[in-house]
């Protein structure tokens, strides 16, 4: 009898409790390689869930549904859109568990269907997204296009920064090459994006007179357009010129140059940390979608 308790206290470790544990060291790494060093301590809370999970593995389905709630928590304490979108990465693996657990084989089976179909047009989308930003840029573009990004107060956004690393490099290896600094001022911005990201340039060795400012756009296709009459009105060519931005914006910051009559090649600025990253690639499918059937 007693060891009949204990057998019931403790099941075999079987192929589900596994691939749950894998679950969670994931998550628990995604967190350690993810984001900035100061919140690794949650990356332990996760393992120590994962030590917990495997001394009581007859909890396994709550106890990763539990560390993968955690995660999507964290990843909404957070401002910044990328890492609320990589939250539906967690929240549709809580989902699929729950769904496999509790339903029946026609719901199990339509569910994968959908999954499979999802999985397979976000691969389609996202391979020109990929390709864009692993291209290397042409040297020696007249004009570089730098597209704006969130300015809190008087101070560039974490996006911005890692544009204008990316075209501080470039004006520093091309010194022939003129900048426009594209974006106009929005909501609780207290300077335009197009003069944040001048005084950035200028305070990293940038000469004034290579700046040109363009500050009334307030999307893509307006940085775009605006900044080509910039050009324009400077005497410049709009055959030679290179467009900064984030890797994943590249592929469609590129059409849409393409559709405004411009020859552009491609400049990425730094990248990120890697689950806000994921979460934009993510957010830029559904943008590349839009554009694919609206044109815009």
């Amino acid at each position: 009898m007693e060891q009949t308790n204990q057998t019931k206290m403790r099941r075999p470790f079987t192929v589900w409790h596994a691939l749950g544990l894998l679950l969670i060291v994931c998550t628990a790494a995604a967190i350690w390689f993810g984001v900035h060093p100061r919140y690794r301590f949650l990356s332990v809370a996760i393992l120590a869930v994962a030590a917990f999970f495997v001394w009581k593995r007859n909890w396994m389905l709550w106890i990763v549904i539990a560390a993968e709630l955690v995660f999507v928590a964290f990843l909404w304490l957070f401002p910044q859109a990328g890492y609320k979108i990589a939250s539906l990465v967690p929240l549709a693996i809580i989902g699929m568990l729950l769904v496999f657990r509790f339903c029946k084989k026609p719901v199990k089976i339509a569910v994968s269907v959908i999954a499979g179909l999802c999985a397979a047009a976000l691969l389609v989308i996202e391979i020109p997204i990929v390709k864009a930003t692993v291209d290397k840029p042409d040297s020696g573009a007249d004009y570089i296009i730098v597209l704006g990004a969130a300015v809190y107060g008087e101070e560039p956004s974490i996006t911005m920064q890692h544009r204008l690393e990316g075209a501080a490099r470039y004006l520093d290896e091309n010194p022939e090459t003129k900048a426009v600094a594209s974006g106009g001022q929005g909501a609780g911005e207290d300077i335009s994006e197009a003069e944040c990201m001048r005084r950035y340039l200028t305070e990293h060795g940038i000469a004034p007179e290579r700046i040109l400012i363009e500050d009334q756009s307030t999307s893509t296709k307006e940085n775009l357009a605006f900044s080509k009459a910039v050009i324009k009105t400077d005497g410049g060519d709009v055959s030679n010129v290179a467009v900064v931005s984030s890797g994943y914006h590249l592929y469609r910051a590129k059409k849409m140059a393409s559709m405004l009559g411009m020859h552009a090649t491609g400049v990425a600025g730094s990248d990120g940390y890697p689950i806000y990253m994921f979460g934009m690639y993510l957010r830029e499918a559904a943008a590349v979608l839009k554009l694919w059937i609206f044109g815009m």
